[in-house]
């Protein structure tokens, strides 16, 4: 693990010239997930990248966590029709709802709770936009993307079986927004 200053982290909307980065820092995570990780994160093409970032209003946001101007990490706030099928799972939701659709840590810089810092912007950012509802899935087998996400009071609602492998908890934290 490389420590580092989160003093010095610089956390920002991500635009069509952080569509690489975002794309190799995925391609990175996923080429080091163990066997029994495949399906923590099902991946995006580059093209699906530039179609988010250049079309916030439908589809949400791309956080990216820079350290010495380079991207470590990132958290996508989804704002797509796909929260209707999610809402789905969670009847008794109440408001707008929003869902992170993905939190990526590089390998090496694991350790230094980004996730929670990510996670922690991303509902201030959601709060700004009216969202009283954050969603999150969580792979079943991920315990430390399920244990930093109760820490931050999300809590599980329910599950559902992604195919024939995977299984996600589905956990939800209302924003309490005034």
């Amino acid at each position: 693990m490389t420590k580092i200053d989160l003093h010095k982290l610089e956390i920002r909307i991500c635009n069509s010239s952080d569509v690489k980065d975002i794309y190799n820092i995925q391609e990175e995570v996923i080429n080091n997930f163990v066997t029994d990780e495949k399906g923590y994160f099902l991946p995006f093409t580059e093209e699906a990248y530039f179609r988010i970032v250049n079309n916030p209003l439908k589809d949400g946001e791309k956080y990216g966590a820079f350290y010495d101007n380079k991207m470590i990490a990132w958290i996508f706030l989804s704002i797509s029709d796909r929260m209707e099928q999610i809402k789905s799972f969670i009847p008794d939701i109440k408001g707008k709802c929003a869902d992170i659709d993905g939190v990526i840590v590089l390998p090496k810089y694991r350790g230094n709770g980004l996730q929670k810092v990510l996670v922690k912007y991303l509902e201030e950012k959601a709060k700004e936009k009216g969202i009283c509802n954050i969603v999150a899935e969580v792979t079943f087998g991920n315990k430390y993307s399920l244990n930093n996400l109760q820490d931050l009071g999300y809590e599980i609602k329910t599950w559902y079986q992604k195919d024939e492998k995977i299984k996600r908890h589905i956990l939800l934290k209302s924003l309490n927004i005034e």
